[in-house]
């Protein structure tokens, strides 16, 4: 399960679900609200995860 904030992850959500499956993404808040003001940031199976940039972040999540 991924969790992303649509808000402060920098992750594009929709193309998360195309890479994930939209079953497997769901967004609400992590919990690193501005922590992380340019790197790609959720948690993936409750840990949580920070990539230097969104495409690096989508190769721990491929189906």
């Amino acid at each position: 399960m991924i969790r992303v904030c649509p808000y402060c992850s920098n992750i594009d959500v929709n193309k998360l679900k195309e890479i994930a499956g939209e079953e497997n993404v769901k967004t609400g808040c992590i919990g690193a609200c501005r922590a992380f003001s340019k790197e790609a940031v959720g948690k993936i199976d409750g840990e949580l995860v920070i990539k230097q940039n969104e495409e690096d972040f989508f190769k721990l999540c491929k189906k």
